[in-house]
């Protein structure tokens, strides 16, 4: 498979990643900061995200008005998030709009004014947006299960922050994060699409190859993976539960096993925790497994949402699944097909341009340097039956079980709480 992938340094510093696709009439920008939740303190939980949102409200060269409207006009999208470990200002665009996202995710990033009087409404915003989530049972169970599973790291803190830290935020607090989190050494640039490299890259040594903040060292310390168990009582028809042990970070060499189980386990409709729990019993209408993959720490977890008289036994189901995995592995059949499933599925995301924006963008803050899909096929192809047991035992450590339920329930079963606990 052809490799057009290329990296180039500015001046300053920013890392820039380009992916010429010339056959497609678009192109996916990308502006990715390497600070996220994991840089916040407790006192200023939340700060990373609202940043995010004060990026839309007004730079010295335009109002939040000409922002929102200046890739709207001509068809593009402009929009961002931010997660524990990073935060991402994006824009899709047609091929000769580039220069237009170029300028003013620059702008953006450059030039924002972060006036007091928008900072003071948006912080309204962002208490209803955590309101929002409150609300909504799935986000919440989440959230809990975080702050069970990592306590007061930073990795266990919400990304949105509480009512009183969003409150507490002001001008000077966004600025001085800003220059310790914002800095060029910290910030990469991805676009893949119909581009001219020559003028895209001439354009970036003119905007945020321009940037200077002084930035800061750090040394982010690993969390310690804790075993609780944390109930939230609340009048809803469902019980949503997460069930999670540790995981392993983003560049273990065991990625992809742990990607293969995820998928056999609770990946689809044809995964095991899915025939197990809804087709053979009809016991939940959602249930699934997810791996979280952090710089230096991670979870294999389990949601299931379902009725408040049947928790018990899908927290029961779910244990001896993840029980019979590390006793008996999968077959050589699943192995396969889950193989095929992943392979087809990450060639079938790389039909988009925005797809292959963020994955340059992810393999530089992880690992660094740009890998292609034949080498992430090849590192697949490679995995063993015997290293699905070997790290389904390593990691599915019942006793070290975290579990969060949101739902109304005070209590569960005795017997599921020592079997999790």
């Amino acid at each position: 498979m052809e490799n057009r992938e290329q990296k180039i340094v500015l001046s300053n510093g920013v890392r820039v990643l380009l992916e010429e696709i010339p056959h497609v009439r678009s192109a996916s920008v990308g502006f990715w900061v390497d600070a996220g939740t994991k840089d916040e303190s407790a006192s200023n939980n939340g700060i990373s995200h609202f940043i995010e949102h004060m990026m839309f409200k007004g730079t010295s060269k335009r109002s939040a008005l000409a922002i929102a409207q200046s890739l709207e006009d001509t068809g593009g999208s402009l929009n961002a998030f931010t997660d524990k470990e990073n935060t991402c200002y994006y824009a899709r665009v047609l091929d000769d709009q580039v220069p237009l996202a170029i300028d003013v995710l620059s702008d953006m990033l450059m030039n924002s004014t972060m006036d007091p009087a928008e900072l003071k409404r948006e912080q309204q915003v962002v208490i209803e947006e955590i309101k929002m989530y409150e609300d909504q049972p799935d986000e919440l169970v989440q959230d809990m299960f975080s702050e069970a599973f990592w306590g007061d790291h930073p990795l266990g803190r919400p990304i949105v922050g509480t009512r009183q830290t969003v409150r507490a935020m002001r001008q000077a607090d966004i600025f001085s994060y800003l220059d310790r989190n914002y800095s060029p050494d910290r910030i990469i640039v991805a676009i893949a699409g119909n581009i001219r490299k020559d003028e895209v890259l001439a354009q970036l040594e003119a905007t945020i190859g321009q940037l200077k903040r002084p930035g800061e060292s750090r040394l982010l310390s690993a969390p310690e993976n804790l075993s609780n168990i944390k109930i939230k009582y609340k009048d809803i028809e469902q019980v949503h539960l997460c069930m999670g042990t540790p995981g392993i970070v983003a560049t273990h060499a065991d990625r992809y096993t742990l990607a293969l189980i995820d998928s056999i386990l609770g990946g689809g409709m044809s995964s095991r925790l899915f025939q197990e729990v809804r087709e053979k019993r009809g016991l939940a209408y959602s249930i699934s497994s997810y791996e979280i993959m952090y710089a230096n720490a991670g979870v294999f977890g389990v949601y299931a949402g379902c009725s408040p008289k049947h928790a018990d036994q899908v927290v029961d189901l779910v244990i001896q699944e993840l029980s019979k995995v590390k006793a008996e592995g999968f077959t050589e059949d699943e192995l396969k097909r889950s193989k095929d499933q992943l392979r087809g599925g990450m060639l079938l995301s790389m039909e988009t341009p925005r797809h292959r924006m963020s994955r340059m963008a992810r393999n530089e803050l992880y690992f660094g340097r740009l890998i292609s899909p034949d080498e992430v096929i090849a590192e697949m192809d490679a995995v063993t039956l015997e290293d699905i047991k070997r790290v389904a035992n390593a990691l599915f450590d019942i006793e070290r079980l975290t579990m969060t339920v949101v739902g109304p329930l005070r209590k569960m079963k005795a017997s599921s709480l020592k079997q999790a606990g």
